[in-house]
């Protein structure tokens, strides 16, 4: 256990209490020593005040060199012991509870003075002094590990003094999954994260933005800033465009065609099952077939009304009220499913601007299944949706949510190999479709309140250290854990101040003054 014995001397003749636990803890002292039997796990001990906290940099002295473990877990354990000890003339037996830390992790190196390598094992060793790495060699351990990987800064690594918590541009080639309870700062560090991709890399991004939280990404919250980050973003900003609906200041018009949704989602928008409804379903598909794209909903119900067998379609029309919806196309406007995202760099599309979740529906579904049927053409594109349970719901009875999940669910196990790239938040792990969630490598995870939902990413991100995970039901405004592709591994960081208008926020409360 690491334990230092010393000699006995009498503690009676110290009356007060804390005097005798310290006295207590400098003969028992734990020294901080660790230790491995296989050269990569390593396990530690250490009196209370050892500084070696859960995700952070442990440094072993080694005969090599220092060897750097990133840290897994620390807990808190407590020894019972006894004491004889003279009091008026009588042997007195007295019972004490002496508390170390004990903890845990993984090799990820060698620091000599020759530099940083690389490594996730060693030989074997018994126990070696351990202790914290300073802020100079947290900072070369991790300039080591990103070698020369493009990156972007995010933020400070927690605890750090200022140290940049950089995050590797090319781990977003791997679906994402952002989680943060509401006033986590969730929001706050989307806008960070698009930010930088947008000024620091050149992947295209199609934002589906539900809570019109990033429609001022292509704005700067100081237009007079001159600081070298923001003379860079005025360059990208006009090269991100925003979609909203009709009446709201905005680049284009936020529209699609009833022809881009694949026959059997306009089916579902107009409530048809393909066995219940199966009269109706097959006078869509021959109305549908007769028609060239691109078509409108009015362009459906004129034609079925010229037919009694077709009819039926028309009234299905007018009564659901689906052609009075204000997200279809009219003459001189642009389906948004025909921007370009190659070419503007990041298409915000504000379905937070339309009326009715079916609207919100549609758009995500036109969206996510264009970008489906283009994937041959192997364009890499990230595509973000926030508050994503309300677009990739866990269950729904909704037929349209229920097609654009499984378009989604398609997406997320075969689409990363056409270069579709999925960016998914939300405020609990369960709200969004197992299928979906299941096949993302990274997770940036925010302030949770729920101990379930920390179990739920357990099970899902079983390759994040439990406790790290656990760090998060302890979080401020801000704080984040990036895991994944993202990073060389798990890193704590508090996330940087954003250079656009922050969205999101809450309500303000002057009723709480009388």
């Amino acid at each position: 256990s690491g334990c230092q014995n010393a000699p006995v001397t009498d503690l009676s003749a110290n009356t007060d209490p804390f005097a005798r636990r310290a006295e207590l803890y400098e003969r028992l002292a734990v020294v901080p020593v660790a230790f491995s039997t296989n050269g990569r796990h390593v396990g530690f001990v250490g009196p209370l005040d050892a500084g070696i906290p859960v995700g952070g940099i442990a440094i072993v002295e080694h005969d090599d060199g220092h060897v750097a473990v990133h840290v897994h877990d620390v807990q808190l354990e407590t020894r019972q012991g006894t004491r004889e000890i003279d009091a008026a003339d009588d042997e007195m037996t007295i019972g004490f509870a002496m508390r170390h830390v004990r903890g845990s992790g993984v090799v990820i190196g060698l620091l000599t003075a020759d530099g940083f390598a690389v490594a996730d094992q060693l030989r074997a060793f018994g126990e070696r002094r351990v202790r914290a790495a300073t802020d100079d060699e947290v900072g070369r351990i991790m300039g080591a590990l990103d070698g020369d990987a493009a990156t972007i800064t995010i933020g400070t690594v927690r605890g750090s003094g200022g140290l940049p918590a950089r995050l590797r541009s090319k781990g977003f080639a791997r679906h994402t999954f952002m989680c943060g309870q509401s006033g986590s700062g969730k929001t706050y560090t989307t806008g960070v994260l698009f930010e930088r991709l947008l000024a620091h890399s050149s992947l295209p991004m199609v934002i589906i933005d539900p809570n019109s939280d990033h429609v001022h990404l292509g704005d700067l919250a100081d237009p007079d800033a001159t600081t070298p980050e923001a003379e860079l973003y005025r360059r990208v900003a006009p090269s991100v465009l925003v979609a909203r609906t009709r009446g709201l200041p905005s680049t284009v018009r936020l529209c699609v065609d009833f022809s881009d949704l694949d026959v059997d989602v306009q089916a579902a928008l107009l409530r048809l099952d393909p066995i219940a409804d199966l009269d109706d379903y097959a006078a869509l598909r021959a109305v549908t077939e007769r028609l060239e794209a691109p078509y409108s909903v009015v362009d459906v119900a004129r034609l079925a009304a010229h037919d009694p067998v077709t009819s039926p379609i028309t009234r299905r029309i007018e009564n659901l009220g689906i052609d009075r919806w204000s997200v279809w196309r009219t003459e001189g406007e642009q389906s948004v499913t025909q921007l370009d995202p190659l070419g503007l760099r990041c298409v915000i599309v504000d379905t937070g601007s339309l009326a009715g979740p079916d609207e919100r529906a549609a758009i995500s579904m036109a969206i996510l299944g264009n970008r489906w049927k283009q994937r041959r053409e192997r364009q890499p594109v990230l595509l973000a949706i926030d508050e994503a349970h309300n677009v990739l719901p866990s269950s729904t009875n909704n037929p349209l949510l229920r097609r654009a999940t499984e378009t989604g669910v398609l997406i997320a196990g075969e689409g990363r190999k056409f270069g579709l790239h999925l960016f998914l938040a939300s405020q609990r792990p369960g709200k969004v479709h197992p299928g979906v969630l299941s096949q993302c490598d990274n997770l940036v995870l925010m302030r949770m309140n729920g101990a379930g939902d920390v179990a739920d990413l357990e099970e899902t991100f079983s390759h994040v250290p439990p406790m790290l995970l656990r760090e998060s039901l302890g979080f401020g405004l801000g704080q984040a854990l990036f895991a994944g592709r993202l990073a060389p591994f798990p890193v704590f960081a508090l996330v940087g101040t954003p250079l656009t208008p922050e969205g999101g926020g809450d309500v303000p409360t002057p009723w709480t003054a009388a």
